[in-house]
Protein backbone atom coordinates (compact mmCIF):
# COMPACT_ATOMS: atom_id res chain seq x y z
CA UNK A 1 0.00 0.00 0.00
CA UNK A 2 1.17 3.25 -1.02
CA UNK A 3 1.20 6.71 1.05
CA UNK A 4 -1.96 8.43 0.50
CA UNK A 5 -1.59 12.55 -0.04
CA UNK A 6 -2.99 15.00 1.87
CA UNK A 7 -4.88 15.77 -1.16
CA UNK A 8 -6.68 12.28 -1.06
CA UNK A 9 -7.02 12.57 2.71
CA UNK A 10 -9.16 15.78 2.45
CA UNK A 11 -11.03 14.74 -0.49
CA UNK A 12 -12.03 11.12 1.33
CA UNK A 13 -13.05 13.21 4.54
CA UNK A 14 -15.20 15.58 2.89
CA UNK A 15 -16.75 12.56 1.15
CA UNK A 16 -17.20 11.22 4.91
CA UNK A 17 -18.39 14.42 6.02
CA UNK A 18 -20.98 15.08 3.11
CA UNK A 19 -22.60 11.22 3.62
CA UNK A 20 -21.23 10.22 0.03
CA UNK A 21 -20.01 6.75 -0.55
CA UNK A 22 -22.13 4.13 0.23
CA UNK A 23 -24.99 5.99 1.09
CA UNK A 24 -26.70 3.53 3.40
CA UNK A 25 -29.09 5.20 6.41
CA UNK A 26 -28.94 4.54 9.50
CA UNK A 27 -31.98 3.46 10.65
CA UNK A 28 -33.88 5.86 13.07
CA UNK A 29 -34.08 3.80 16.20
CA UNK A 30 -30.42 3.28 16.29
CA UNK A 31 -29.86 6.83 15.57
CA UNK A 32 -32.58 7.87 18.54
CA UNK A 33 -30.62 5.55 21.12
CA UNK A 34 -27.46 7.16 20.24
CA UNK A 35 -28.65 10.15 21.07
CA UNK A 36 -30.54 9.03 24.12
CA UNK A 37 -27.37 7.89 25.33
CA UNK A 38 -25.60 10.79 24.71
CA UNK A 39 -27.86 13.02 26.03
CA UNK A 40 -27.78 10.27 29.41
CA UNK A 41 -24.15 10.59 28.85
CA UNK A 42 -23.78 14.67 29.26
CA UNK A 43 -27.27 15.50 31.71
CA UNK A 44 -26.27 12.63 33.97
CA UNK A 45 -28.97 12.23 37.05
CA UNK A 46 -28.67 14.21 40.27
CA UNK A 47 -29.64 10.77 42.24
CA UNK A 48 -26.64 9.05 40.60
CA UNK A 49 -24.05 12.05 41.63
CA UNK A 50 -25.32 11.60 45.06
CA UNK A 51 -25.09 7.97 45.00
CA UNK A 52 -21.31 8.43 43.80
CA UNK A 53 -20.73 11.00 46.77
CA UNK A 54 -22.50 9.27 49.21
CA UNK A 55 -20.10 6.29 47.92
CA UNK A 56 -17.44 8.11 48.38
CA UNK A 57 -18.60 9.91 51.85
CA UNK A 58 -18.61 6.06 53.48
CA UNK A 59 -14.80 5.90 52.95
CA UNK A 60 -13.46 9.41 53.40
CA UNK A 61 -15.99 10.11 56.16
CA UNK A 62 -13.84 6.82 57.92
CA UNK A 63 -11.07 7.32 57.76
CA UNK A 64 -11.84 11.51 58.23
CA UNK A 65 -12.56 10.03 61.82
CA UNK A 66 -9.06 8.32 62.40
CA UNK A 67 -7.70 11.90 62.32
CA UNK A 68 -10.74 14.00 64.09
CA UNK A 69 -13.45 12.12 66.34
CA UNK A 70 -16.72 13.36 65.56
CA UNK A 71 -19.17 13.67 68.68
CA UNK A 72 -16.89 11.93 70.23
CA UNK A 73 -16.74 8.80 68.42
CA UNK A 74 -13.19 7.43 68.13
CA UNK A 75 -14.38 3.74 66.54
CA UNK A 76 -10.19 3.20 65.32
CA UNK A 77 -9.13 4.23 69.25
CA UNK A 78 -6.53 6.85 68.45
CA UNK A 79 -4.93 8.67 70.99
CA UNK A 80 -4.67 11.75 69.03
CA UNK A 81 -7.63 14.01 66.94
CA UNK A 82 -7.45 17.31 65.52
CA UNK A 83 -10.37 17.92 67.67
CA UNK A 84 -8.07 18.28 70.45
CA UNK A 85 -6.16 20.85 68.72
CA UNK A 86 -10.11 22.70 67.23
CA UNK A 87 -10.92 22.58 70.91
CA UNK A 88 -8.28 25.27 71.65
CA UNK A 89 -10.81 27.62 70.26
CA UNK A 90 -13.75 26.49 72.22
CA UNK A 91 -16.88 23.72 71.37
CA UNK A 92 -18.63 25.92 69.18
CA UNK A 93 -15.76 26.49 67.02
CA UNK A 94 -14.52 22.72 66.58
CA UNK A 95 -17.97 21.49 66.27
CA UNK A 96 -17.93 23.94 63.03
CA UNK A 97 -14.63 23.18 61.70
CA UNK A 98 -15.16 18.88 62.20
CA UNK A 99 -18.52 19.59 60.33
CA UNK A 100 -16.64 21.60 57.53
CA UNK A 101 -13.65 18.67 57.04
CA UNK A 102 -15.95 15.76 57.42
CA UNK A 103 -17.89 16.88 54.79
CA UNK A 104 -15.74 19.02 53.04
CA UNK A 105 -12.89 16.51 52.33
CA UNK A 106 -15.64 14.01 50.96
CA UNK A 107 -16.70 16.36 48.48
CA UNK A 108 -13.12 17.48 47.83
CA UNK A 109 -12.15 13.97 47.24
CA UNK A 110 -15.15 13.12 45.02
CA UNK A 111 -14.57 15.69 42.95
CA UNK A 112 -11.23 14.37 41.58
CA UNK A 113 -13.12 11.49 40.74
CA UNK A 114 -16.08 13.00 38.27
CA UNK A 115 -16.49 13.84 35.32
CA UNK A 116 -17.25 17.37 33.90
CA UNK A 117 -21.01 16.44 33.48
CA UNK A 118 -21.26 15.03 37.05
CA UNK A 119 -19.41 17.92 38.71
CA UNK A 120 -21.69 20.17 36.34
CA UNK A 121 -24.75 18.48 38.32
CA UNK A 122 -22.64 18.62 41.71
CA UNK A 123 -22.74 22.46 41.55
CA UNK A 124 -25.88 22.64 40.06
CA UNK A 125 -27.65 21.00 43.35
CA UNK A 126 -24.40 21.41 45.74
CA UNK A 127 -26.56 22.80 48.10
CA UNK A 128 -29.11 19.74 48.27
CA UNK A 129 -26.44 16.90 47.64
CA UNK A 130 -24.32 18.69 50.62
CA UNK A 131 -27.70 19.28 52.97
CA UNK A 132 -28.66 15.06 52.08
CA UNK A 133 -25.03 13.90 52.91
CA UNK A 134 -24.67 16.37 56.01
CA UNK A 135 -28.20 14.68 57.63
CA UNK A 136 -27.52 11.18 56.41
CA UNK A 137 -23.83 11.61 58.78
CA UNK A 138 -25.81 13.54 61.22
CA UNK A 139 -27.84 10.41 61.83
CA UNK A 140 -25.14 8.30 60.92
CA UNK A 141 -23.34 9.09 64.44
CA UNK A 142 -26.82 9.05 66.47
CA UNK A 143 -26.51 5.51 65.05
CA UNK A 144 -23.60 4.61 66.37
CA UNK A 145 -24.42 6.09 69.59
CA UNK A 146 -23.12 9.79 69.74
CA UNK A 147 -24.88 11.98 72.23
CA UNK A 148 -26.05 14.90 69.81
CA UNK A 149 -27.71 17.81 71.40
CA UNK A 150 -29.15 20.54 69.22
CA UNK A 151 -27.29 23.41 69.64
CA UNK A 152 -23.89 20.98 69.15
CA UNK A 153 -25.34 19.44 65.84
CA UNK A 154 -26.69 22.26 64.32
CA UNK A 155 -22.71 24.23 64.61
CA UNK A 156 -21.66 21.03 63.56
CA UNK A 157 -24.58 21.03 60.40
CA UNK A 158 -23.85 24.62 59.55
CA UNK A 159 -20.19 24.01 59.23
CA UNK A 160 -20.43 20.88 57.30
CA UNK A 161 -22.81 22.60 54.87
CA UNK A 162 -20.37 25.80 54.30
CA UNK A 163 -17.38 23.27 53.62
CA UNK A 164 -18.94 20.87 51.96
CA UNK A 165 -20.71 23.77 49.32
CA UNK A 166 -17.10 25.51 49.57
CA UNK A 167 -15.37 22.42 47.87
CA UNK A 168 -18.10 21.41 45.60
CA UNK A 169 -18.48 24.95 44.09
CA UNK A 170 -14.54 25.49 43.93
CA UNK A 171 -13.24 25.56 40.30
CA UNK A 172 -11.37 22.42 39.60
CA UNK A 173 -8.08 22.82 38.42
CA UNK A 174 -7.02 22.37 34.54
Amino acid sequence: MGRISEKEWIEDFQEFVHGEGEGTPVPKHISRAILNQVHRDLNPSAWLVFAKLLTVHAIVGTFSVLICNQFGINPFQTNFSLSDYFMKFGHSTCMVICGALFIGLSVLFCRNLMGPEQLRVLRKNAWLQVFGLSLISLGSFAALGASLTLAISSLWFIGAMVGGTAMALIPRRA
